[in-house]
């Protein structure tokens, strides 16, 4: 068996079949393949655990301007293009309309007006849309795919791309019982998601084992795949993690932020100290942890009294059972560097949703990305049906002897280990709870912060030469092989961050 498609998409998320209807639609006659390695919902976009997702949108110049300079602002430490900013921004609105005019539920109130309700990181605009059914939302889509005559095929992974130092249309699937499947393709669309699969702790696993799936249907392997082909990634270690207690996840309440009392190793629970009770109120304006911002000392403070077991035991005065919370991963900001039309630095090679960058930096406002999934989507879906009008069909690849029939599972327990290695809180993030508010301890505090920062970057420097050998097996199957080369992408971000910040934090306490 195997496949022949002009456009071959990968992921069947909200970027994925957007992509798809565009590349259809703009290019008729042409054969548009989706493959997706589980029917129904996929991507972390459909992984919600009310059902519901919000959206932003923008519905006047004014508030365009607004979130345009918030999402600059907070952008760093990662960075994103102004251009790719304001062209999600000003192209976002048509989208929409077209997901109303399919058949796409967007709340409304009793006059019919779109509801909308204030974002993360956008706490003083009610700015974001909500699609509130996410199973029906996937469902519209799929009518509105198979309509325009996308072909859409679960049960097959992607697990190659470029074979044999070819094109990336040149590539390699995997079928629903590990049999690797041939493919070649004019031109390829990446939507396969970010890396939280990765981790042990990944919000769209949990979302999927809660109703009674066992695989979140995301492999983590954008990353690899676009840098197996020589894409350019950027933003590549800043992943989206939440505070869960349970299944839910945990609620900042400012006023009682007094209250709040937090074990640690020594299991006696003790007050958030004083110095860290005024970032609560402006970390309960967003779900995910803040990269760079101030608030990140909280999060930082509750990740280092982190038991062995990977929980922080909390709870609020008067409660007597403590809250146990995880860290996890939900989505990445990273992904392969794209242009306006979702060109990646590779020709035939296109990227959209969390496999794409440029249009978010370290941190995005809430309900960005639905709407890069749909504007670059679209945009990424067009450019690759003119791309396909104009290129060879690559010869099949080969396929390696031996490699017939492919396993599935994570290699060497990955996922524990990147969630040892890459999770947030150091360096800059821990800085300031390292540091006592009296000056005494000051020197002692910053030595202790270096100290641990140092020790963090030479474990990091060893994660990464062990995923370097891993790479160097012959034994690695190709979708773990993508899995870890998207691990070494995280982690190689990581560590030159650790590296320049370590070096910031020495110059700031030396002598001048």
């Amino acid at each position: 068996m195997s496949l022949e498609a002009d456009v071959l998409v990968a992921g069947a998320g909200f970027a994925g079949l957007r992509a798809a209807i565009a590349a259809a639609v703009s290019g008729r006659g042409l054969r548009v393949i989706v493959v997706a390695p589980h029917e129904g919902p996929g991507g972390s976009s459909f992984a919600g655990h009310a059902g519901s997702l919000g959206v932003l949108a923008p519905d006047s110049d004014e508030e365009r301007d607004a979130i345009f300079e918030r999402a600059l602002t907070i952008a760093h430490p990662g960075t994103a293009d102004p251009a790719l900013v304001r062209l999600l921004l000003e192209q976002g609105e048509a989208r929409l309309r077209e997901l109303s005019e399919w058949g796409v539920p967007l709340a409304t109130g009793r006059r019919g007006e779109r509801l909308r309700r204030v974002a993360c990181f956008l706490p003083e605009m009610a700015v974001a849309a909500v699609i509130p059914d996410c199973v029906a939302a996937h469902a519209a889509l799929m009518r509105v795919a198979l309509a325009a005559g996308v072909e859409v095929l679960p049960g097959f992974t992607l697990a190659a791309l470029g074979v044999e130092g070819g094109p990336p249309g040149s590539a390699l699937c995997l079928d629903a019982f590990g049999g690797v499947v041939p493919v070649r393709a004019r031109s390829v669309v990446l939507a396969v998601g970010g890396p939280a699969a990765l981790f042990a702790g990944d919000v769209s696993a949990l979302a999927r084992t809660g109703a009674g799936q066992t695989d979140a249907g995301q492999t983590g392997a954008g990353l690899g795949l676009a840098r197996s082909c020589g894409a350019r990634t950027g933003n590549a270690s800043f992943l989206q993690f939440l505070w869960y207690e349970g299944a839910q996840p945990f609620a900042f309440l400012p006023e009682r932020a007094h209250e709040l009392e937090v074990a640690g190793l020594d299991g006696v629970p003790a007050p958030l100290p004083r110095a860290l009770r005024e970032h609560v109120a402006a970390r309960a304006t967003h779900a995910p942890w803040g990269w760079g911002l101030p608030d990140a000392a909280l999060d930082a403070y509750l990740l280092s009294l982190m038991t062995p077991a990977g929980v922080v035991p909390v709870r609020y005065r008067g409660e007597r059972e403590p809250r146990l919370l995880s860290l996890m991963a939900h989505a990445g900001n990273g992904g392969a560097l794209i242009d306006g039309d979702g060109r990646t630095t590779v020709p035939g090679l296109f990227a959209c949703g969390e496999c794409a960058t440029g249009m978010h930096g370290a941190n995005r406002i809430g309900g960005a990305m639905v709407l890069a999934a749909q504007v670059f989507g679209h945009r990424a879906g067009i450019a690759a049906a003119l791309h396909a009008h104009s290129a060879l069909l690559p010869p099949p690849p080969g396929v390696p002897e031996g490699t017939e029939r492919q396993p599935s599972h994570h290699p060497l327990r990955l996922r524990e280990a990147m969630q040892r290695n890459c999770l947030p809180g150091f360096p800059g993030e821990a800085l300031s709870a390292a540091r006592p508010s009296g000056a005494g301890g000051a020197a002692t505090s910053v030595a202790s912060f270096i100290s641990g920062a140092e020790r963090q970057r030479r474990e990091l420097e060893l994660f990464v030469e062990r995923l370097k050998a891993l790479l160097l097996l012959p034994a690695v199957d190709m979708l773990d092989r993508v899995r870890v080369l998207s691990a070494l992408t995280v982690a190689e971000h990581r560590l030159r961050r650790l590296r320049a910040e370590c070096a910031a934090a020495v110059a700031a306490v030396s002598p001048a």
